[in-house]
């Protein structure tokens, strides 16, 4: 099997304008490797969960903490407070403006369990639970 030195020899030397185009590209790539980084910082994806219309005004008249809320909203939290991969898609079928909602369970009038809720998916957007922006908050608000 030939080795490099080999196919140099056959097709030529590394002549002046091989070293021209080397060192162009060198160039290029060095001032694109902060676009190559940045990528990874800008694209990730925070914490979010399904927006429900009508949750910001129960919240504020109940006096809600955004846990409080979170966990009357989002369908699927585990035992230690971290949403599944239902809660980020799906949200509780629920008609946040009737009055007959209680501040302490709201869920409890509607049903027994939580789980004879009824889901439906994200129509309204998402609730990224991270300050700031990325890419993936600026294309999917």
């Amino acid at each position: 099997m030939p080795t490099v030195d080999d196919v140099l020899e056959h097709v030529g030397e590394f002549g002046w304008f091989q070293k021209q185009a080397f060192l162009l590209l060198c160039l290029i790539s060095a001032s694109l490797a902060p676009i190559y980084v940045g990528i990874v910082f800008l694209g990730f994806t925070p914490d979010h969960h399904c927006r429900s219309p009508g949750v910001a005004e129960l919240s504020q008249r109940c006096g809600w903490s955004p846990a409080e809320e979170l966990n009357y909203t989002v369908p699927g939290l585990g035992s230690a407070g971290e949403a599944s991969f239902l809660s980020q898609c799906m949200k509780y079928e629920v008609d946040w403006n009737q009055s007959t909602l209680d501040c302490v369970d709201p869920l409890s009038s509607l049903a027994a369990n939580r789980s004879h809720l009824p889901l439906s998916p994200c129509e309204h957007g998402w609730v990224y639970d991270t300050p700031g922006s990325s890419i993936v908050t600026e294309v999917w608000p």
